[in-house]
């Protein structure tokens, strides 16, 4: 149990809050991002560079501690001056410079590109996350009066691992996005191109409830489909009797170059096409829509019975309010982060992976319009300021929830740039893709891993290639099938390419012949 009060929290602090979507229960973990870069990298430039970026304005709060207040709320409490006593960050450095990569017992199974498609499993890799030692819990944290981000820098002779821990009422994904860009930008020297972190202290997201007049406000469309007590916990008893009867699930990383995306993105296009022509609904999908949808067609496939699929998919408030959307003065870092659901029926979710796509992408649009998202965001706040929780569901109650997380649009690969960091060039290949200081591959778990949740896809994004990473928490038999989807995607590229390469040389005896 963390302790509610301590003599060293100094009183001349600043104090900032977490807001009402930061501090809930679910949101009271521990996160690491682990980004990997083809080249070798200066951990103590990158250590000062974040750190300096903590002192600017009010990034300060991200350099503070968490305090639990005898109300059972958590706040941040950030030092006038950071010191070694009262540091911005927790660094700590594992220096394998002598060894390359790729002959580091277990760093040599780090998931990265390959030519043809790949699945790459992620396991054992606690040492890459955070220092030994390093908290499990967010009270163990509090406890221990750390910094809430923790720099975890891992040299090799050729590549550098560089990991972020933090707790999940800090920020989301986008918030991490901003302090990628924020640190860069101190790194090179452009402390002066910084953006203001705003709404420190007032919670901008309620603000934006309160602007919405009464007579401006929409019925929460979803709200008919919520299941009531009963219902929560028969899904709640078939999944904790599925999860018992299951093998555990597996970390995996899924690895798809642009042809083979081209591929499915093909084959969905003309299942919609062919839909399109007797609907006057829309046929745009994403990439992210497609991805989305196939992998939930591999879990549903991969599952015993006939049953309703309900995918939960996250989406970013940033994205869905204009206000947010077009901000241009600074940065919001704090969790703006709600769900939309995709209520599917057996046949829907086991059938052409165009129409789940299409199916995904109109709901999307439906229930994360403007005045949708805050009355989805009021009906959350209401529960939650209620002390609810979020132990609601929406959908059928013997419907297999599937949770998926597009950070396309995120584009974290990219966000990172730390090339003034580079001692020397790990990657000097011709055919390298990606400019010096920039990472290849990123993914995201739980420090506390747990293989007993929910099914899980994230959708990471595009490479410098433009190839896409994606990651599932999935069982086994899932992964067979999506490895056979693989596959049959190789032997396709190749029955294409020998079609192109006779298309060729029957040209070229037109040409001498003809």
């Amino acid at each position: 149990m963390a302790e509610k009060d301590s003599t060293l929290y100094i009183e001349d602090d600043d104090v900032y809050p977490l807001y009402t979507f930061d501090d809930g229960k679910y949101n009271r973990k521990l996160l690491s991002w682990v980004m990997r870069f083809n080249d070798v990298l200066d951990p103590k430039k990158l250590n000062d560079s974040l750190s300096r970026l903590l002192e600017i304005g009010d990034w300060r709060k991200l350099g503070g501690r968490l305090k639990l207040r005898e109300s059972g709320k958590l706040e941040i409490h950030a030092p006038k001056q950071f010191s070694a006593s009262r540091p911005a960050v927790s660094f700590s450095h594992n220096d394998f410079s002598g060894v390359p990569i790729e002959e580091h017992p277990i760093a040599c199974r780090f998931p990265e590109p390959t030519i043809e498609p790949s699945i790459q499993p992620i396991r054992d890799f606690g040492p890459f996350l955070a220092p030994q030692g390093y908290p499990k819990t967010i009270e163990e944290m509090i406890s221990r009066r750390l910094p809430q981000i923790s720099l975890h820098v891992t040299s090799f002779r050729n590549a550098t691992l560089v990991a972020l821990a933090w707790p999940h009422t800090l920020m989301d994904a986008i918030g991490h996005q901003e302090l990628l860009r924020g640190w860069s930008l101190v790194l090179a020297g452009r402390e002066h191109h910084v953006p203001p972190l705003l709404g420190a202290r007032k919670d901008i997201l309620k603000e934006l409830e309160d602007e919405e007049g009464e007579t401006e406000r929409e019925p929460f469309a979803l709200k008919r489909h919520r299941i009531g007590r009963l219902g929560i916990f028969a899904l709640l008893a078939r999944f904790l009797w599925d999860k018992f009867w299951s093998a555990p699930l597996e970390l995996r990383a899924i690895y798809l170059p642009t042809k083979a995306l081209a591929r499915l993105q093909s084959t969905a296009q003309q299942q919609i096409d062919q839909l399109a022509k007797d609907t006057k609904h829309g046929s745009f999908v994403s990439e992210g829509d497609v991805l989305t949808a196939w992998t939930a067609q591999a879990i549903a496939q991969t599952r015993p019975g006939l049953r309703p699929v309900t995918l939960v998919n996250f989406f970013n408030l940033r994205y869905r309010l204009p206000r947010l959307r077009d901000e241009a003065s600074g940065v919001y870092i704090q969790n703006m982060t709600q769900m939309n659901y995709t209520f599917c029926s057996p046949q829907l979710a086991r059938g052409a992976l165009g129409h789940l796509a299409l199916q995904n992408r109109r709901q999307l649009v439906e229930q994360t319009s403007t005045q949708q998202s805050l009355s989805l965001m009021r009906s959350m706040r209401q529960r939650l300021e209620a002390g609810k929780g979020l132990n609601v569901f929406y959908g059928e109650t013997n419907a297999l929830p599937i949770f998926c997380n597009n950070l396309t649009k995120v584009d974290l690969i990219k966000a990172a740039d730390f090339a003034p960091a580079v001692l020397t060039r790990g990657d000097c290949k011709e055919n390298r893709v990606n400019p010096p200081g920039t990472m290849i591959m990123y993914y995201n778990q739980l420090v506390e891993e747990t293989t007993r949740g929910p099914d899980c896809v994230y959708v990471l994004g595009k490479d410098y290639g433009g190839n896409y990473w994606l990651l599932g928490n999935l069982l086994p038999q899932t992964w067979t099938r999506l490895d056979e989807d693989l596959q049959k995607l190789k032997g396709e590229a190749i029955k294409l390419s020998q079609e192109q390469e006779t298309e060729l040389k029957d040209g070229a005896m037109y040409s001498c012949f003809g």
